[in-house]
């Protein structure tokens, strides 16, 4: 049980809260199929959680309909 729902033992692909998991009878292993960015315009920007695609929209704070670019860094 998770959350407050049960599933099933073996192998989940994806729960109602975007994870994968391992159930056996003794326990319980999930890790998160979404991740977010930390390179973004946090005073101009912010993160909205799409649960459809398990992912992070990164949107302008005044107006979320439209996107944010992210910062990209360069290495090497």
């Amino acid at each position: 049980m998770m959350n407050g729902k049960l599933y099933p033992f073996g192998d989940i692909e994806r729960t109602e809260d975007c994870c994968k998991c391992y159930c056996r009878e003794s326990e319980m292993k999930c890790c998160s199929l979404s991740f977010n960015t930390s390179f973004y315009n946090k005073k101009k920007c912010k993160l909205l959680f799409n649960k459809e695609r398990c992912d992070y929209d990164v949107v302008q704070k005044d107006d979320p309909s439209k996107p944010c670019r992210f910062l990209y860094i360069r290495t090497g």
